[in-house]
């Protein structure tokens, strides 16, 4: 038998959880504040002042995730609610629920995506990618990048609220908010800054226990949200879609810019958004 602990450690080991507690409510309060644009409830304490140290504090970024997915349904699942006489169409509450996203993140992954677009292929050197990267002009990759982004994401979201109800495609659709978040926690993990004075560089890199509780919180979602509605494996299959649109995201800005920026991350969480969604449709359960 384990010896039982004494008063000492008792009190120890309440002061570690409690701890860790209040960091886990300082990074949610730091990514809530730094990755979308909603205002930072008072009840919730004070944004750390200057940069935070991103290197832990990018655990919450899958709970942020979870967050943003909750508000953005919220018009979908009222609007069909407390239709008057007909269900409105599905293809709505989708462009609804995408919309609602890109307007409390301020389009940044979005934005991302567009940029690595017209950077990755619109240059010929590093240097240029990397200036055509910080353009605030869209170009004709990143147009086109963007539009394809948003088709097949409420593609994807229409097809669940079609065929499985609103209810049944919003928990999918929560499921993928969180997990879409992981893939920024392994391109900034796996790759340096391409810029050393960029803002990647200066928010520091996950730490190895970070990335590793990022995994564990898309498993523990995926398991609890996908698996129960739509099978193990439309779980699997979305997970398997997911982790290789990533290592794709990857091993495009390696050959590209030999590292990772801030537009590369967001680009990232978009395709693992679109990517998790198509793996989930290919296995998922007979609606």
């Amino acid at each position: 038998m384990s010896k039982p602990l004494d008063k000492n450690e008792h009190s120890s080991l309440i002061h570690i959880v409690l701890s860790d507690l209040l960091n886990w409510r300082q990074d949610i309060v730091d990514c809530l504040a730094f990755f979308t644009r909603l205002p930072v409830p008072a009840i919730l304490g004070p944004v750390t002042q200057g940069v935070p140290q991103f290197s832990r504090t990018s655990r919450a970024l899958p709970l942020i995730g979870l967050l943003l997915g909750a508000i953005s349904i919220v018009p979908a699942v009222l609007f069909d609610r407390f239709a008057y006489t007909t269900p409105l169409p599905a293809l709505l509450l989708a462009a609804l629920t995408i919309a609602a996203m890109a307007i409390i993140t301020g389009g940044l992954h979005e934005d991302g995506l567009a940029d690595v677009a017209d950077g990755f292929w619109g240059g010929q050197t590093i240097a240029r990618k990397l200036e055509i990267m910080k353009d605030s002009r869209l170009g004709s990759y990143g147009a086109l990048a963007l539009m394809l982004s948003l088709l097949m994401r409420v593609s994807i979201l229409f097809y669940l609220f079609e065929n499985y109800g609103v209810s049944a495609g919003s928990i999918a659709f929560l499921a993928s908010c969180l997990v879409s978040r992981v893939p920024i926690l392994h391109v900034w993990y796996s790759l340096p800054p391409a810029r050393l004075n960029g803002l990647s560089a200066t928010l520091g890199q996950p730490s190895k226990q970070t990335y590793a509780t990022g995994i564990l919180l898309a498993l523990v979602a995926t398991g609890f949200l996908i698996i129960p509605t739509f099978g193990l494996s439309a779980a699997i299959s979305a997970l398997v879609m997911l982790s290789g649109s990533t290592l794709l995201v990857v091993s495009t800005a390696r050959h590209h810019i030999k590292g990772q920026t801030g537009d590369v991350l967001g680009a990232s969480q978009q395709l693992g958004e679109i990517a998790f969604g198509i793996g989930l449709l290919l296995f998922a359960s007979a609606a």
